[in-house]
């Protein structure tokens, strides 16, 4: 049976619940869920399980949870609480990508196409790629962490969802680092 694990934040107005941080484990087997919650030593929280492992209604359709509905980015109800999802295990990651008719938001082809199909306006891909990255490199030290990458595509255009940009940085990421090289990008479009 799959399991599907993601960190997740508790959506609330109340100051105290900003530091709370949350993982939610989907069971594709059965489709339930469950939630635990992980504290910090001496936070006053006793961490652990949060909810209980069962099947839950999504209360905009009415309809059980599928795994589907859940993506890095979307925001889901649990027994009237309001829970951000903000990243997946890789296992989780891997599946996603594995499972695209499932989770379109995990295949980035389409974005893909569209920043490669941009390069048209360049005379060479390695033009394209000098100017891309200069536009993306925010900090200026060559290299483009997430969250440059995240703010640039969005700033030139690039309509992405939260998924669609984590699946697209770890494409491009080829070492793993955390970081987008110039060769890591030019060696991405140029495939």
């Amino acid at each position: 049976m799959h399991t599907l694990r993601f960190n997740a934040k508790l959506v609330s107005t109340e100051p105290d619940d900003e530091s709370r941080t949350f993982i939610i484990s989907f069971y594709c087997g059965d489709d339930t869920l469950q939630v635990y919650e992980v504290c910090d030593k001496n936070s006053g929280r006793i961490g652990g399980r949060f909810m209980e492992r069962k099947k839950q209604r999504n209360p905009v359709t009415n309809n059980y949870y599928a795994e589907r509905d859940f993506v890095i980015g979307r925001t889901v109800q649990l027994a009237g609480f309001k829970f951000m999802l903000q990243s997946c295990d890789e296992y989780t990651v891997k599946y996603m990508e594995d499972n695209g008719d499932q989770f379109p938001e995990a295949s980035t082809d389409a974005v893909l196409r569209a920043i490669q199909a941009s390069s048209s306006k360049f005379d060479s891909l390695q033009d394209f790629c000098i100017d891309m990255l200069s536009k993306l490199d925010v900090n200026g030290d060559k290299f483009i962490d997430y969250n440059e990458f995240q703010n640039g595509l969005r700033q030139l255009g690039f309509n992405v969802t939260a998924q669609q940009c984590h699946t697209l940085f770890r494409r491009f990421d080829a070492n793993g680092d955390g970081k987008i090289s110039m060769e890591e990008f030019y060696n991405c479009l140029s495939k």
